[in-house]
């Protein structure tokens, strides 16, 4: 019996034996999978999320196509990677990202097609967007040995959503450092006083990049100066800023709508700096001195000669058309005007002169003339307009088969300027087009020393200086422009009806 038993031991022993070894041959042979985090994926629009409507993936209104997505861009763990994207029932799915054991925090999701768009993106929990969804960033994944986790994540699409909404500073988020400069705008309003501006600004690379896919950053304040939400007056912009290269060397061109009105410009990364230094924001202020000389503001000056008030008014607004550029030189800091005539249907003499509040101006450039007058500075542009273009004559690129030519282009620099002097943010300066025809002189003004000079016709009272966006095309030689832009000729810019009054389409 003990002989049996003592077989028995060594069989077991050796069966054990057997079996620690093929064990260890399947440990040592063959390659055990690797743990990761699978992402599953179900978007919907911010609208649906705000409302509250259940989560069912309304993935094919125009962009919100969740299907055009190419590939994620997740940070996790402070690594960003980028995964391929597959569909995945009515969701989409990321391939598996293989990780060693352990908790990682997700600090970023976002999804773009395969042209590198931005689709879709999880809002952080602190951003405007953040209770549109379940589970919000951040949050944290936990990793096991030899596991594939999935986990469920909501995205919503970005739409003209700006990245601030969804929390983040830009959508690229390799993007870890900026530079804020926060804005600041009021106006004055002539019945209700002072009053906050509204601020949208687009930050691109430079003035050749300023497409949409070039798009930086962008953001706006509404100017409700009366919210308790300070970020509605206050519009902080952001720049990217690399610290090992010097401020000087980074720039970044800034197209920025003050109450709708653009003024656009290149802003240096040291100036930025210098601006915070100072005065911690920027200050654009219709009233008072300000710090424009960033900016250039363009639009057109469109004058109806005529002041008849008994209907002879043709009320065509291309007598003289001229373009004006206003800027600043950042290296200098002269405030100059550029001046571009673009058409003229007048008969009558002109003179075109603007005025500049008080005394003391330094003025340099192309101006045929400055005078003090009345405690104001008058500057000649063009004591007559018909020589502002080549060839000189009084209808220049106003009727159809008639002449056509191009305009003078003067730049009038002001060097020094009084203490008080101010730059208005609608128009830099008053306009004056000095008439002289019919057996009577007049001048017609638009700004801010003189009242504007308006007429008569059909009941309705208009000016006759008309500051339009630099997209404004003008009527042919006696078209009525109210039969094409209507009577609210004066703020209305797209033309209505009747396009084929407007001097471009003249017949070939």
């Amino acid at each position: 019996m003990k002989n049996l038993l003592k077989t028995f031991s060594l069989f077991t022993a050796c069966i054990a034996m057997i079996f620690m070894y093929s064990c260890d041959q399947d440990s040592d042979g063959i390659e055990q999978e690797q743990g990761g985090v699978e992402f599953l994926f179900t978007g919907d629009r911010v609208s649906n999320g705000k409302s509250g409507d259940s989560k069912d993936g309304d993935q094919t209104f125009e962009s919100c196509d969740i299907t055009l997505a190419s590939y994620a861009v997740i940070e996790m763990g402070g690594v960003s990677y980028t995964i391929d994207l597959k569909e995945w029932g009515s969701s989409i799915k990321t391939e598996l990202i293989e990780l060693p054991p352990g908790d990682y925090e997700v600090t970023s999701s976002q999804l773009y097609d395969a042209d590198d768009n931005p689709l879709y993106a999880t809002p952080n929990a602190d951003s405007e967007f953040g209770p549109f969804v379940n589970t919000p960033l951040p949050f944290t994944v936990t990793v096991e040995n030899f596991r594939k986790i999935e986990y469920d994540l909501e995205v919503l699409c970005v739409e003209d959503f700006t990245p601030p909404q969804f929390g983040f500073v830009f959508w690229d988020i390799t993007i870890k450092e900026v530079k804020n400069l926060c804005i600041f705008a009021n106006f004055c309003d002539p019945e209700n006083g002072h009053e906050v501006a509204t601020i949208d600004a687009f930050i691109y690379p430079n003035e050749n990049e300023t497409s949409e896919e070039d798009l930086i950053w962008s953001g706006s304040a509404d100017g409700d100066f009366n919210s308790e939400d300070e970020s509605n007056e206050l519009l902080c912009l952001k720049f990217p800023y690399d610290s090992s290269i010097a401020t000087e060397d980074q720039s970044y061109f800034i197209e920025l709508f003050v109450n709708g009105v653009p003024f656009q410009g290149t802003m240096p990364l040291d100036r930025v700096d210098m601006i915070n230094a100072e005065e911690g924001y920027l200050h654009l202020n219709e009233n008072c001195a300000g710090d424009f000389d960033i900016f250039s503001n363009s639009y057109n000056i469109a004058w109806e000669d005529l002041n008849d008030d008994d209907g002879g008014n043709d009320c065509d607004y291309n007598d003289f058309i001229m373009n004006t550029t206003s800027f600043t030189d950042i290296n200098t800091g002269f405030l100059n005007f550029r001046f571009e005539p673009v058409a003229r249907g007048g008969g009558y003499a002109h003179a075109f002169k603007f005025w500049l509040p008080g005394t003391g101006y330094v003025i340099s450039g192309d101006a045929e003339n400055v005078t003090v007058i009345g405690g104001n500075t008058e500057v000649v542009v063009f004591s007559n307009t018909n020589q502002a273009f080549n060839p000189n004559q009084n209808f220049i690129n106003t009727v159809c088969g008639g002449n056509v030519g191009s305009g003078i282009v003067k730049t009038i620099t002001i060097e020094v300027a009084p203490n008080d002097f101010t730059f208005y943010l609608l128009n830099p300066f008053d306009a004056n087009l000095d008439v002289t025809g019919g057996g009577s002189n007049y001048d017609l003004t638009i700004g801010n020393i003189f009242p504007p000079s308006t007429f008569i016709k059909d009941g309705n009272e208009y000016r006759n200086g008309l500051i339009t966006d630099m997209d404004w095309k003008w009527v042919q030689e006696g078209v009525d422009i109210t039969t094409v832009y209507g009577n609210n000729f004066e703020t209305n810019f797209v033309p209505n009806t009747n396009l084929g009054d407007l001097y471009e389409n003249c017949p070939n």
